[in-house]
């Protein structure tokens, strides 16, 4: 494999309004934790902060976010939430490594836990749409696509996904149409990416569902 492949690997900031865990600041959210350096919800707000930092590419957010879960998962090693986003985070760390040895070992180390955390809470949105997004954007080499396939199709037929919240219900259409057309099968990504745009058409989803349909019309 091309170092640069893995140097490309990609992963979506999860902003979408009822997807968030918290809108505080990580400058409140640093204080919050340094008072209560063992408040599983402060902590948990903050690594998954500095994981959408680390997706945006800044390495130093990557080591930050490894510090919050790495606290939390030695309190509860049973908490799916912060070991799916460890998980992603160690994609970004081999994202950013420089040896194809290493890139290739943290990438498998963060596949494991995400799949190992959706085994620990399998009904859990969260973790199935963070493993989704994830595997959606790993090199064809690690053939992810049929998980992210398979977490997405769960989630549209989740018996309380009428009473999503329009935001949370475009997410999902949205990146099951990537999916699809990272599957070639166009007529279902052009499906959900419509229904992507009609259902929430004021949310942060629908300028790239609208460019999505432009690309396959």
């Amino acid at each position: 494999m091309k170092c640069r492949t893995l140097i490309q690997i990609a992963f979506a900031v999860l902003v979408t309004s009822g997807f968030c865990y918290s809108r505080q600041s990580i400058a409140d959210l640093e204080a919050q934790v340094s008072r209560a350096p063992h408040d599983v919800n402060a902590l948990l707000n903050l690594g998954i902060a500095y994981h959408n930092q680390a997706a945006a590419g800044n390495e130093e957010a990557v080591e930050k976010g490894f510090g919050c879960f790495d606290t939390l998962l030695a309190m509860d090693a049973t908490n799916a939430v912060a070991l799916v986003y460890r998980g992603s985070l160690w994609t970004m760390r081999g994202r950013d490594a420089w040896w194809p040895f290493t890139k290739m070992s943290d990438v498998d180390k963060g596949i494991d836990e995400m799949d190992k955390a959706v085994d620990l809470d399998p009904d859990n949105v969260t973790v199935r749409l963070t493993r989704a997004i994830n595997s959606v954007h790993l090199p064809s080499m690690f053939k992810r696509l049929g998980t992210a396939l398979k977490d997405l199709t769960y989630l549209l037929n989740h018996p309380g996904f009428s009473k999503f919240q329009a935001g949370l219900q475009s997410t999902i259409y949205y990146w099951a149409g990537f999916a699809y057309k990272q599957d070639n099968q166009r007529e279902k990504a052009k499906a959900l990416f419509q229904k992507a745009i009609d259902v929430a058409p004021d949310s942060d989803t629908v300028r790239n569902a609208r460019r999505e349909l432009k690309d396959l019309s």
